[in-house]
Formats: structure tokens, sequence, C-alpha cells
């Protein structure tokens, strides 16, 4: 199956190993699925050794309130700046997860824009969201930093690599969502919404990043 990924990791493979016909049930195995393939979160151990995992999380952890902020009219490879949070700072609590729509879940293939030209967030917009103490980011882009990898057929295009933004995060405790679809659903049409987020990882033990659902219940 053809899933679009980060551009340094392997691709998602999945194979029919049984078929009703021929062996009276269907079965298929999963042959190559890494931790951070389509919507999934990021703790700690990610870029810090020795850190927290998926273990050190309960449920609680990852539910509760929190903000959807429109930022769709970024551009392609564009950061997000502080100066773009700012202005929704009166709707950011001290405690709130914090989910970033860029629009970038609805561009969802393996294209150059999808894969290398997100919008992402800068390292003062991530120190604003950290002195407001939120506890989880969450954005619907491949990571939360720019690319900033290096293969044949592109270039780093931020001067901050994306793990610098991970680990600002990570130092201060905060946990990141990445590649969440249909955050535009939770705004309804507004540049910010309240509502009561649950994150639901895979319950692996021990790991970096889970793949997981994200479920909301808005109107708050």
């Amino acid at each position: 199956m053809d899933m679009p990924s980060y551009s340094t990791l392997p691709p998602f493979k999945i194979e029919q190993i049984r078929t009703a016909e021929k062996n009276g049930s269907n079965v298929s195995m999963i042959t190559s699925m890494h931790t951070h393939l389509g919507t999934h979160i990021d703790f700690p151990l990610h870029m810090i050794p020795e850190s927290k995992s998926s273990d050190d999380y309960a449920l609680e952890d990852l539910s509760g309130e929190g903000v959807a902020i429109d930022l769709s009219y970024k551009g392609d490879g564009e950061e997000i700046t502080e100066e773009d949070l700012a202005k929704y700072s009166d709707h950011i609590k001290s405690g709130d997860m914090v989910f970033l729509f860029t629009g970038w879940s609805k561009k969802r293939s393996a294209t150059t824009i999808y894969l290398f030209k997100w919008p992402y967030l800068g390292e003062d917009a991530a120190n604003f969201l950290v002195n407001k103490g939120v506890r989880i980011i969450g954005v619907d882009t491949l990571s939360i930093g720019g690319w900033g990898g290096k293969i044949a057929v592109k270039e780093p295009l931020t001067k901050t690599p994306s793990r610098k933004i991970h680990k600002i995060l990570f130092d201060a405790g905060v946990l990141v969502v990445e590649e969440v679809a249909n955050l535009d659903k939770v705004l309804m049409g507004n540049k910010v919404a309240r509502a009561f987020f649950i994150i639901a990882p895979l319950a692996i033990k021990g790991v970096e990043a889970s793949p997981c659902r994200v479920f909301t219940i808005s109107g708050l």
C-alpha cells in the first residue's frame, strides 16, 4: 500500500498471506511499519536518550481540554511564528493541548509539496507555547519542525532542524502529535475552537512513538 511517510524512513508494506478462497480465511501481514507512520504521537525518548517512553503515560495524560487554531493561510514551507500564535494567546490555557491546522492533511500524497514543504513550527513559536504551559502540541503535517533531512532530491529547507524543535518541547515535558487529520471539522469554520481531545496510541511497550487515533468532543 502506498502511504506517504517521512522521506528518510522505510515505506509501509502489507501483504496478504491467506485467502478465504484458498485457505478458508483472509489474513494479511504487516511486513514494514515504523512507529512514526500516519497520525502518531512522539514521546521524549524520540530525541532524548534514557527519557520517557510510551510506558510513562496513561490515557489520562493523553486526554483533556485544548484548542484547535486555524493557520491554513501559511504557505508552502513557511514558518509558523510566535506572532501567528500570539493573536490567540487568550484562548490558550496552561495545561491545554494545542492543535495547529494548516490544511496539509488535505494534500496527503507522495508529492514534493507534501513530503518536504509543509508549514512548520519555528523556534520562537515553540518557546511561546512552552511558556504558555501547554502539554501537547498537534500538527497536521509530517513533522512539527521543517524538513531538515538531506537526500538526493532535497536539501534541508530550514536552518532550524526539526530535532531542535522537538527537543525544545520534550525538554519542557510537551508531547508532539503529527499528521493529525480533520482538524477543520473541529474548527467548523472558526479561527479557533475549544474541544476535549483524546489521544489513543497503540499499547506498545517502551517505544519512542506510536501510531494513534485522535478523538474530539467539540462544543466546550
